[in-house]
């Protein structure tokens, strides 16, 4: 690793990190106040309406119905689109920024000329871009945190249980940015790195939405990266979910080690 680059790749992921890391403390913010707020019309349209629990079920991975205590409810937070939204969207940018971005400026040569090897490079930038993911999940919970500090709820939050979702979401975090990192060492462009990872990402969204209405998607829905992260459970189970951490760290290992095995041995083209 390389304290230089380590420290230039910060400076330039670090405003859009501040930016999502305040739209995400806002989201859970907001979600807690309107769940003190709203619970009971909430409750009753989730009760009311199969379509409404189906929708509850793709966000946070169980029947919403069968429990709703303010901690359930607000998983929905953790799960929510604008959640996935702030976070893909930093990984996306980050990780792509130099492996791909400056071949497609056409800096490469400056950045591999240096007397530093391709490893040290890709170790260096792959620090900032996975380890990124601390603060982000760390807003989540405090965002929270300050919530119920600032709405009145009718019993407390299980912070305990909310912090293991989050260890969760940063295992997810994990594999979605060494998949792009791995996207990235095979691309000379950003756009089709970026486009290759979000369509993945699209279709693993999709195929949990089917799979709430169709029974073969339902059968398939393990392909999905999504199926790997599910916060309501994770609350009831009040234990880790260790089958799903092993999984999406054994993915993010599998594409780390992938994209620096391609780094280091693809040809970068002439500016």
């Amino acid at each position: 690793m390389n304290v230089a680059i380590v420290r230039k790749t910060i400076s330039d992921a670090l405003p859009l990190l501040l930016i999502m890391c305040l739209a995400i403390f806002a989201l859970e913010l907001l979600i807690v106040g309107a769940m003190s707020q709203f619970a009971e019309e909430f409750s009753d349209i989730i009760l009311a309406k199969p379509l409404f629990q189906r929708f509850a079920r793709l966000l946070v991975g169980a029947d919403l119905s069968a429990d709703l205590s303010p901690t359930t409810l607000v998983t929905i937070g953790y799960a929510h689109p604008l959640l996935y939204a702030f976070t893909w969207t930093f990984l996306l940018a980050t990780c792509t920024r130099v492996l791909a971005g400056e071949i497609e400026r056409g800096t490469a040569d400056l950045l591999l000329g240096l007397p530093l090897s391709r490893a040290t490079i890709y170790v260096s930038i792959s620090v900032v871009c996975l380890l990124a993911g601390l603060p982000i999940g760390t807003t989540v919970l405090f965002g929270t945190w300050v919530g119920e500090t600032a709405f009145s709820m009718w019993e407390p939050l299980d912070l305990a249980g909310l912090a293991v979702v989050t260890v969760n979401m940063f295992a997810l975090y994990l594999a979605i940015g060494s998949g792009t990192l791995f996207a990235a060492s095979l691309a000379s462009r950003r756009g089709p790195a970026i486009a290759a990872v979000l369509a993945i990402l699209l279709g693993s969204f999709l195929l949990s939405f089917l799979g709430q209405f169709w029974a073969f998607f339902e059968r398939i829905n393990f392909l999905s990266i999504l199926h790997y992260y599910q916060p309501l459970p994770i609350i009831r189970a009040e234990a880790w979910p260790w089958g799903h951490l092993v999984v999406l760290l054994s993915i993010a290992a599998a594409f780390w080690l992938l994209g620096l095995w391609r780094f280091t041995r693809r040809d970068i083209p002439a500016a």
